[in-house]
Order: structure tokens, then C-alpha cells, then sequence
């Protein structure tokens, strides 16, 4: 088990304060601790965030000219395109803009580009299909901040874009009609962190507005998409993040979308009581399986379907894509790790950086995602099958992934992402450049402590206090996710009483004692405890809180997350 470093969130607050709200929100003073630990300014507004919470949309940049120019193309019967990316963030988006146009009796078709023949963004080769249909305006969907020459390309062909993204920008920007990216740095919105799917609904809702309609039916008619879109692409669940998936997460218990009630069908997903982790690891692999295995079309399809046979017929066709792209993932990992155990000089590097003829361009990115947790480095995997090499990078907290590839744009073709997680184009003979380059970059950014993972503990729980209803408290903290995680506590100076294995000694369960009190908890990926612990080792614990629903019982768990001898403790 790799050596975590423990970083307490704690920090001093006048005793008073923390009664204020503990009194005032009825909340232990712990949960009161963590929501000033973690600088909610306002704690009503952040427990029971509501559609009053959400921003002025016009004060994005470029949001006036872009309602006035979508309400002329359907006052005018013009053609639009809806240009959209192949992951759960741009199919998500591509669905409610789509949606909501049609709605409006708008003239609109969309266009996924391919993840294996056209890749990533827009490319001239879809402008020229998108104009001989007819199309006049085109609007692209967590998509185009970097497509300058494309734009332009539109442009020529008389089509005028509206580009709605929120990636990063680079030092130009495409020549469009108008840009809505809250990351534009003359763009005065206050929240930078919208996923592509909330930047596209912002647009929604400023058309809203401008159309006079009620904002309420449009939240319930897509906060379940864009809530879908916003946890799948990972985006801090603070702001108007946490807004829409807290009430999206809701709306997804009796969704009217065809599509997620078929696919919860196929895959067996529990819809009423849906939490991110529902999102991340059940609704949004499958959806991310049209993009990955095959066509990103049917899983648009899927959510705009307006029948049970056609989303069923969809919803069935993402879950066997989705075994496949299992079966995949494992295969190029497997690869992938042998390749790194077989060569010193990668163990050494400080980004890994691996490229391989045979591997799945559209799984790659999950892999480098799985590599780079596993050694807590940044992991760029590249597929070399064809003339140009596809790579799929994902990188650690203290790594901008972005600037690395800015840095070494010399050596690619084209590169785009974030600061966590990007791709990219490189000439297969390149590879071993952009390698030796992206490391020589790193090694003077990083330092060894920054490969070391980070846990950050949010407070001490007396053993006492953990119980059930500790338990059933925190739950107003949610929904968990990047930005506002599921609270890690510690305890100090635990007492084993009892060692046992679990799954052939995979995980570990570990019965603890403090003076009179004992608890359970569980290590799961832990196994190794269980030729290190033995009875009467005095240990502190990190670990979350939860809720086991069995058989039609609540039971508490404790999940363990760290453990050290209390003698080493730092």
C-alpha cells in the first residue's frame, strides 16, 4: 500500500461561530467544522441550493449576441448544426441543445464527429459536409475554443459559429460570431468551472429568459442531462455545479427521459436513489461506450428518443459496447503495465509516456487515467495505428497537463484538455522527443514529495461519534464529488482486537477498540493489513462514514482510507 501524506483541513474557528450554525442549521458541530473548513461562506444556500442560486447568465461574455443570433435563425427558419464532442460532457450537451431547439420549432441537426477516423474537435472535412446540407449557423458544444482555422474555414463557406466551451484558451481565439467560455480572460462570469454541459445550458437559459418562458420547467426538463454531463467530465461540485447536479440528482429518481429510464432498464441501475457514483461508474461508462466502441450518434439518440422501443433498442446496444470496452480496458492495461515493469527508464520517469500500435484509440484515456492513479504520476498513452499517434493524457493535482503540452507543442500535431486530463496528435516518430521533452519539462516543475498522494483529512471524530446517526447527518453534505468530497476523518490511538481477511485476503476487516467503544470497519484494496496488523497494535485510522443498504437494512460502515501505527504517526 503506497505511503499516503495526511493533510489536515482543520483550522481554528471562535467556538461561538461553529454554535451559530450548529444551532441555527440544527447540525452536530463537526458538520458545522467541515462546512467552515471548506470556506462555505454561505451554509443555507449550500445545504438547499435552489434554482435562485444560479448566475445572471448574461453576464457571460458574447451571451447577448449569441441569444440574439439563435432567435434570428429560428424566427428566420435558418439551418442549424449542433457540433458536439463524443464523451458524456459533449453527447450531454449536444441532447439538451438539440432538445431544447427542436422544442422551439427550430430547423436543427447535429454532428459527433468520430472518435477513431476524425478525432477530437471540429475538422474542415464536417464543415463541408455540415454546408451542403444548407446550414447557415452552426453551434458548437464542449467544443471549438481551439479550432481557429476551422472556424474560419465556416466562416468562408458563409456558415456563422457560436462557440460554447469551457476548455482552456489559448493565446488566439477562432474568429467565431460569438464565444461563450467563462475561461476567456475578458469574461467577467464568476464561475469559471461549468463543464461544457452547464456552459451550453447557460445558453439555454438565457434563451429562456429572452423567450420569457419559466425557468422551472426548463430545469426540470434538463438538469438530469446536464447533471449526467457535469459529474462524467469531473468538474467541482461547488457553485452552480453543486445547483444543478443536487437538483438534477433528484430529477433523475422519476426522469422523463426515455433514454436514462432504458438504460437503467438494460444495465440494472437502481434509479431511486441515485448518487454521483450512480453517474460515475454505471450511466456515464455506458454512454461513453457509443464514443469509445462505435458510433457516438446512438448515444444521442438515446437521449433524445422519444419512444420505449427505440430507447430501449439504443439503451441495449451502449450496454454490449460497454462490456466490450471492458474487456478492452483490461487488455491495454495489461499492456501497459507489463511494458512499464519491463523498463527501468519508465519507473524513472516522471511522466509516463507509453505508445503501442494495437491499442484502442477511444480507451486509452480511461487506462492512462487508471496508470496515473496507480503510481500517482501523469500518464499519457498514445495509439499508434495509423500515420498519426493519438494520445489520451491524465495527469495529479500538482501537474497542469495543459501548460506541459503547451510546452512541448513543438513536437505535436495538435493538443487540447485541461489541466488534468488532455489529448493529443503527434507524428509517430516524434514520440521518443515529446517523451524525453514532456520529463525534462516535469522534472523542473515537480519535486519527489508531489508524487506522494495526498489525503486530506477534514476532522478528528472521537470514537463515540461514530455511529449511525454521525452517519445519517453528513448526508446534507451531499452530493460528493470533485471539489466537495465525501468527508475523511481520522481517529487516534485505536486498539486491534481482531484481524480478518475478506475475498481471500484482497480487503481487510479490522475490529477496533477505544476504552469501552468498538467499531468495525473495512479496508477494501487494503490486504496487505492483513500480514501487517496484529492484536493490540495501537493504530490511527483515516476513513469515511457511510451507509450499507443490505437486504433491506441500514447498517454504518466505516471505509477505511489509510491506516498507520500511532507510534510513526506525522
Amino acid at each position: 500500500m503506497k505511503k499516503k501524506k495526511w493533510i489536515l483541513l482543520y483550522k481554528e474557528h471562535r467556538p461561538e461561530d461553529v454554535l451559530k450554525i450548529s444551532r441555527k442549521l440544527s447540525l452536530p458541530p463537526v458538520i458545522a467544522t467541515i462546512m467552515m473548513n471548506r470556506g462555505i461562506r454561505e451554509p443555507e444556500d449550500f445545504i438547499n441550493p435552489t434554482e435562485e442560486s444560479l448566475l445572471d447568465p448574461f453576464l457571460m461574455l458574447g451571451m447577448k449576441d449569441a441569444t440574439k443570433r439563435i432567435l434570428k435563425a429560428i424566427e428566420d427558419h435558418e439551418k442549424i448544426a449542433v457540433y458536439g464532442d463524443y464523451d458524456v460532457d459533449g453527447i450531454t450537451s449536444t441532447a439538451i441543445m438539440v432538445k431544447f431547439l427542436r422544442s422551439h420549432k427550430a430547423d436543427v441537426m447535429y454532428y459527433i464527429p468520430d472518435r477513431l477516423e476524425e478525432g477530437y474537435g471540429i475538422n474542415k472535412g464536417a464543415i463541408d459536409k455540415i454546408a451542403q446540407t444548407g446550414v447557415t449557423l452552426l453551434i458548437t458544444v464542449d467544443c471549438g475554443i481551439t479550432a481557429v482555422g476551422e472556424i474560419a474555414y465556416a466562416k468562408e463557406k458563409g456558415i456563422d459559429t457560436i462557440i460554447t466551451d469551457h476548455h482552456e484558451c489559448k493565446d488566439e481565439t477562432p474568429d467565431a460570431y460569438c464565444l461563450l467560455n467563462p475561461k476567456q480572460p475578458a469574461c467577467p462570469y464568476p464561475f469559471k468551472k461549468l463543464a461544457g454541459v452547464g456552459v451550453a445550458f447557460k445558453l439555454l437559459q438565457a434563451l429562456t429568459i429572452e423567450m420569457r418562458f419559466h425557468m422551472r420547467e426548463l430545469i426540470e426538463e434538463y438538469a438530469d442531462l446536464v447533471a449526467i454531463g457535469t459529474v462524467a467530465d469531473v468538474m467541482p461540485l461547488i457553485g452552480e455545479n453543486r445547483v444543478i447536479v443536487k437538483k438534477g440528482l433528484e430529477l433523475l429518481s422519476f426522469t422523463q427521459n426515455r433514454g436514462i429510464r432504458a438504460l437503467a432498464d438494460a444495465a440494472d441501475i437502481n434509479l431511486s436513489n441515485v448518487a454521483t457514483g450512480t453517474i460515475g461508474f454505471m450511466i456515464a461508462p455506458r454512454i461513453n461506450a457509443a464514443g469509445r466502441m462505435g458510433d457516438p450518434r446512438c448515444a444521442v439518440e438515446l437521449l433524445l428518443a422519444t419512444d420505449d422501443m427505440t430507447a430501449r433498442k439504443y439503451a441495449e446496444k451502449l450496454n454490449r459496447e460497454n462490456h466490450e470496452r471492458q474487456e478492452t480496458e483490461i487488455s491495454i492495461l495489461e499492456d501497459a503495465l507489463n511494458m512499464i515493469e519491463n523498463s527501468a527508464a519508465l519507473q524513472n520517469d516522471y511522466v509516463i509516456v507509453l505508445a503501442h500500435d494495437n491499442w484502442h484509440h477511444g480507451i486509452i484515456g480511461i487506462v492512462a487515467s487508471k496508470i496515473s492513479e496507480r503510481f500517482n504520476k501523469p500518464c499519457i498513452l498514445i495509439s499508434t495505428d495509423g500515420e498519426v499517434g493519438k494520445g489520451s493524457g491524465r495527469s495529479i493535482r500538482s501537474f497542469n497537463l495543459f501548460k506541459a503540452l503547451e510546452y512541448c507543442q513543438d513536437t505535436l500535431l495538435k493538443f487540447g484538455g485541461h489541466d488534468l486530463a488532455a489529448g493529443l496528435s503527434i507524428a509517430p516518430d516524434r514520440i521518443d522527443e515529446f517523451r524525453e521533452k514532456i520529463n525534462s519539462y516535469a522534472k523542473e516543475t515537480l519535486t519527489e514529495e508531489d508524487f506522494m498522494p495526498l489525503l486530506y483529512l477534514d476532522s478528528e471524530l472521537p470514537v463515540q461519534y461514530i455511529n449511525m446517526n454521525t452517519a445519517e447527518r453528513l448526508s446534507i453534505l451531499e452530493p460528493y464529488g470533485m471539489g466537495n468530497a465525501s468527508p475523511i476523518f481520522f481517529a487516534r490511538k485505536m486498539t486491534v482486537a481482531q484481524v480478518r481477511p475478506l475475498s481471500e485476503g484482497k480487503h481487510v476487516k479490522l475490529t477496533l477498540r477505544s476504552g469501552e467503544f468498538y467499531i468495525d470497519a473495512v479496508g477494501f484494496n487494503m490486504g496487505e493489513l492483513n500480514e501487517v496488523l496484529k492484536n493490540d497494535d495501537l493504530i490511527d485510522i483515516a476513513f469515511n462514514l457511510d451507509i450499507n443498504l443490505y437486504r433491506g437494512m441500514r447498517q454504518l460502515q466505516v471505509l477505511l482510507k489509510d491506516v498507520k501505527l500511532s507510534e510513526i504517526t506525522g
